[in-house]
């Protein structure tokens, strides 16, 4: 799958629930960047008014990479619910990809996908019925 497919088929998700009744809207930006790579920077508000922030810096060869990732879920008063990502920390953790979540708890995580997040998110605000 190239990196323009790759922005098709996360733009298509966002639409998906955009059109739902608890998600307030979405903005999302691709950039397609020479050699192969891309950008995703975003955010998805939803009918609480907690916020999705997306990042994504991708690089192709024969498969897409996530070389950067970060998807941060925070409630309508700026705390943290849940974040995956895959940035270094010191000490180092046992794995790259990781979840932090509140109170300081960072867990070993597997690289989630755009729609898993969503998911997520909907099952703990209870929105997973109306989808």
């Amino acid at each position: 799958m190239s990196i323009s497919l790759y922005f098709n088929e996360i733009k298509a998700i966002a639409d998906k629930y955009t059109e739902t009744d608890f998600v307030l809207g979405s903005v999302l930006h691709f950039d397609i960047r020479p050699g192969n790579q891309g950008y995703l920077k975003g955010e998805i508000t939803f009918a609480d008014k907690s916020v999705l922030f997306v990042k994504e810096f991708l690089d192709y060869y024969k498969k897409i990479n996530k070389v950067m990732y970060c998807y941060h879920y925070q409630n309508n008063i700026n705390e943290l619910i849940f974040r995956y990502d895959n940035a270094q920390h010191k000490p180092p953790l046992k794995t790259i990809d990781h979840k932090h979540l509140p109170n300081n708890i960072v867990i070993e995580a597997t690289e989630p996908d755009f729609q898993d997040i969503i998911i997520e998110i909907c099952t703990i605000q209870d929105f997973i019925h109306k989808v």
